[in-house]
């Protein structure tokens, strides 16, 4: 198989790989990487990345890491006649797509990525300023998408596979997304696009109570 896709149980970032390939109806091969086991720091996957991280994607001989980035590969080459909806090239259009890219890496990965990551992992760091961050970014969104049904077009782009995940697992970290309507709406739009798969739970984690949203 031409592509082979590392991935990880649990990843958000892997999922938007493990989503766009679904959507685009490409197949590929997926290694499962084995966070807990330290698989990532591996002598052989630190031959394919030095990074240490996931996901990765492999496409012949090229190697391709970061979930954005990957995410603009497939969206220009794969993305055939759908390539400009996924991924414009008119400027305007594309620097839409980009500031959303970018609040996925940044404001999304301070909020709920960490917040769930504090929880799941025992990352050493402030919950609270989490929880915080967490929902600022959820007012946002919900601001938002209340004057636009997906974050940067009139359709789903990569801006919205690379933003959903890790909203969609917010309250494995006790954020509780179900008092924004609009971003509610947003993910059952998302999963009601063809193609789209579900993404794999890890299985039998404990209840994690939901932080009080702040008035």
């Amino acid at each position: 198989m031409k592509i082979k896709l590392y991935t990880g149980l649990g990843s958000g970032n892997s999922y938007k790989i493990d989503l766009m390939l679904k959507l685009l109806s490409v197949p590929y091969q997926a290694v499962n990487i084995s966070i807990p086991k330290q698989e990532h720091k591996a002598p052989e996957f630190l031959a394919i990345t030095p990074f240490g991280q996931i996901p990765v994607l492999v496409d012949d001989d090229q190697v391709f890491t970061d979930s954005q980035a990957i995410l603009c590969y497939l969206a220009r080459a794969y993305g055939g006649a759908n390539a400009d909806q996924w991924l414009p090239t008119e400027p305007g259009s594309l620097a839409a797509v980009v500031r959303w890219l970018s609040f996925a890496a940044n404001e999304i990965q301070n909020g709920p990525t960490m917040a769930r990551a504090i929880k799941l992992l025992g990352w050493a760091m402030d919950y609270d300023q989490a929880v915080s961050q967490s929902y600022r970014v959820l007012r946002i969104l919900d601001d938002h998408l209340g004057k636009t049904n997906w974050l940067a077009a009139d359709h789903a782009t990569i801006a919205d596979i690379a933003g959903y995940p890790y909203i969609f697992l917010a309250a494995e970290g006790g954020i509780d997304t179900m008092s924004f309507n609009n971003v509610m709406r947003w993910m059952r739009q998302l999963e009601a696009l063809a193609g789209f798969w579900p993404m794999p739970r890890i299985p039998n984690l404990p209840p994690v109570p939901l932080a009080p949203v702040p008035d």
